[in-house]
């Protein structure tokens, strides 16, 4: 029997890693393996991915078809109080589609676009098509997703200093050294077994700097274990010493960038000794860390989500790792940061229709939250989780009314898992809608529920997380029963409420207009397939790199050269900043929730919780039902440094319940020196649900949950950041009463 290939890509998390789908003529997938073509992933697929293969083959437990809660007409009687608890009839794709769209401009009309939110979270490709739906409900922006703890505090530094409206990650491949920086590339990205080689042959050194001794720490040259939260002291301290030794580029510092003798003023007093006693770790790995990267350039930083985005003080400390990056000069350049292109297009103003021509930070905009979080209001275009769901609850300062969530289950999503809880269960919500794979607790909760299709049943497709490579892509199976993909859901939708901005037939359509529009590709389906890849730099279809195109005005906007800055220059000092009440050089504040900040609080709470770390198996929240995941964690765990085991008298293997000032958690104690004394690790899956097939429980919402031990205020002021790894907690032997 002749088994069809197919060149895809997975999706499941943001690698983006190239694979080959074999699926015989039943539509089932028989084998799966890493596309070794690729440009990008060269053959690397993690266990995860490997795992499609029983998410689309297997469909007990998946949502397969559209259903409504039994006891809500939106017609008539709707009873909020049953939602949890009634059945789900079955229904029609057109009947729920109608649904959403008579809801939804109902909604508008009585209350305005603000009573209804959307929520998005990560993995399933539709950031930009999700604020283009926005836009045609009269919204401006991305509604509520999770951007105030990741994607934009991520880049929002870069933006500001570099001029880099990305992620701003190294060049790994070509670097002299890699700076891992609470990052675990070997978790999920295809780098790092090339990094280990390059480090073999003496071409690389490798630092790893995370609260805990990962994956890459044993490898790494030197490897820092910094206190949760103090990333942004650790970097001031590491530009101090290469200030004093002159590590830099004078002639790239005094041409390209703006600021330089502000910042070495503000680093004079950051010395090693300083920064050690903030960070619990020693002056000479300080000292260390600088010189590997002073000597050994180009430097290949890259800066995880823990460092600069989970913490109170987020901001800041992006600012300084990115200070970092552009004092060490090897932007633009191979073994540095590469500045792709094509990132922005995620957000370009033809795909979401806002209208650049209008400040998103004015005042006629309204954002819950934004007049507490300015830069989230400004740069974010959404509003902040804690005061949406506050307002659901009070109606304050403006009513919500519905809650259609993409991609998304609030319940182990958003910090303060116990007010995101109240919220959905208010009756203040006339309607709610939940995307999904399976029947997620939030999913559990809502009026409609909704079939979604996974990577390998669909084709559509995120440029802009490949940098400057266009990639290609195929469906490789049917999706099951009636799932429909994220794109078609919002072009379903949208043709509905505003058909002028909807023009397209399919997803297919939908991902050929973007190459026409912004590559200037006038291709068919067939012809996009015909080539495995396709660059978007301006140096020649297949890749060519073009360096330091800040030389050659090739990076602003107007094509004057520079930097895409206001100075054109990177932005050591940065006005920007300055206009919304942060200090225009980059500096250090301890995280609102502390030992050091709260000695009080901390005598109840001595332990510092790190919620969300992720493991191998899972991605955030899901496939914690998918045996060949489950099998590598099957139970919920934390990890706790031996001396604090024995300081509480916790022993390994032993459920513990981990205890903070909003609630309590179960998980099983795996004592390890992988963590640093003091910090407790809890992962971000949750085990929220059942997998029957190796007979272990799900724990749902609230039982091992990490998000409902951190807090939703205090928040990062301008942004709205929380202390999702930086936090107060205690942990005890036993399971409590859970």
């Amino acid at each position: 029997m002749a088994l069809k290939r197919t060149r895809t890509q997975c999706t499941t998390c943001h690698a983006r890693c190239g694979v080959i789908v074999y699926s015989d003529e039943n539509n089932q997938i028989v084998k799966i393996e890493g596309n070794p073509d690729n440009v990008k992933s060269h053959g690397v697929i993690c266990g995860s991915g490997m795992s499609e293969r029983e998410i689309h083959n297997n469909t007990e437990g998946r949502l397969l078809y559209p259903m409504k809660r039994v006891d809500w007409d939106p017609n008539g009687e709707r009873h909020p109080e049953n939602r949890g608890k009634s059945e789900f009839e079955r229904i029609t794709w057109d009947e729920a589609m109608d649904i959403i769209a008579s809801e939804s401009m109902r909604i508008k009309e009585e209350y305005g676009p603000e009573a209804i939110i959307t929520g998005q979270g990560t993995g399933r490709v539709s950031n930009h098509w999700h604020c283009r739906l926005n836009s045609s409900l009269g919204l401006e922006g991305w509604s509520l997703v999770p951007t105030h703890v990741c994607l934009m505090p991520h880049i929002l530094p870069n933006a500001f200093t570099l001029g880099i409206y990305s992620s701003a990650k190294g060049d790994s491949r070509n670097a002299n050294c890699i700076v891992a920086w609470g990052e675990n590339p070997a978790m999920q990205t295809t780098w790092a077994k090339e990094a280990y080689a390059n480090q073999r042959a003496g071409k690389t050194k490798l630092i790893v700097i995370d609260t805990r001794y990962q994956d890459m720490s044993k490898h790494a040259d030197l490897a820092i274990q910094p206190r949760p939260g103090t990333d942004g002291a650790l970097a001031l301290a590491i530009i101090h010493e290469v200030i004093e030794h002159k590590w830099y580029d004078q002639d790239f510092v005094d041409k390209w960038t703006y600021g330089f003798d502000e910042l070495a003023e503000r680093v004079k007093d950051w010395t090693p000794e300083r920064a050690a006693e903030v960070c619990w770790i020693t002056p000479e790995e300080v000292r260390e860390a600088a010189r590997i990267m002073g000597e050994n350039g180009p430097v290949a930083m890259n800066i995880g989500l823990g460092p600069g985005c989970m913490h109170t003080n987020a901001i800041q400390n992006g600012r300084a790792t990115a200070c970092l990056q552009g004092l060490l000069g090897h932007i633009d350049v191979k073994g540095g940061v590469p500045v792709n292109l094509s990132f922005s297009v995620m957000l370009d103003d033809k795909i979401t229709l806002w209208d650049g021509a209008k400040d998103p930070g004015r005042a006629d905009l309204f954002t819950f939250g934004g007049e507490e979080h300015p830069l989230y209001k400004s740069f974010g275009r959404s509003n902040d989780p804690h005061a949406v769901f506050q307002a659901i609850i009070t109606g304050e300062p403006r009513p919500v009314k519905a809650f259609v969530a993409i991609a998304n289950d609030p319940l182990l999503c958003y910090e303060n898992t116990n007010l995101t809880y109240q919220a959905m269960t208010s009756p203040n919500l006339d309607f709610i809608a939940v995307k999904d794979f399976y029947m997620s607790p939030t999913a559990k909760l809502a009026d409609l529920v909704l079939p979604s299709s996974d990577w390998a049943e669909r084709c559509s497709y995120d440029e802009e997380i490949d940098g400057n490579l266009l990639l290609t892509f195929d469906q490789a199976v049917e999706p099951p029963g009636e799932c429909w993909d994220d794109w078609k859901f919002f072009l379903e939708w949208g043709k509905r409420i505003d058909p002028e901005h909807w023009p397209w037939n399919d997803t297919k359509e939908m991902v050929l207009w973007r190459l026409k529009e912004f590559y200037d590709l006038d291709l068919t389906w067939d012809e996009f397939q015909a080539e495995d890849y396709r660059s978007t730099e301006p140096g020649g279809k297949k890749g060519e790199y073009i360096e330091k195109k800040y030389e050659k005005g090739i990076m602003r906007p107007d094509g004057q050269l520079g930097f895409p800055t206001p100075t054109g220059r990177i932005e050591f000092w940065c006005d920007a900043l300055a206009q919304f009440g942060y200090d225009p050089l980059p500096d250090y504040t301890e995280p609102l929730e502390s030992p050091i900040s709260q000695p009080e609080l901390a005598e109840e709470y001595p332990l510092i919780a790190v919620t969300g770390h992720r493991v191998y198996s899972f991605f955030h929240s899901a496939w914690t039902n998918i045996p060949a995941q489950r099998k590598l964690y099957p139970d919920p765990f934390v990890l706790i440094h031996p001396d604090d085991a024995t300081k509480y008298g916790i022993t390994d293997g032993e459920w513990v319940t981990i205890t903070s000032p909003r609630g309590h958690i179960i998980s099983k104690a795996e004592v390890s020196r992988e963590t640093k004394k003091g910090v407790v690790c809890v992962p971000r899956p949750a085990w929220r649900d059942d997998c029957p097939e190796l007979g272990l429980p799900g724990y749902g919402w609230d039982k091992a949950n990490g998000n409902i031990l951190v807090p939703s205020v205090p928040a990062e002021p301008g942004y709205g950041a929380t202390a999702m790894r930086s936090s107060l907690c205690k942990i005890e032997s036993g399971r409590g009463d859970l």
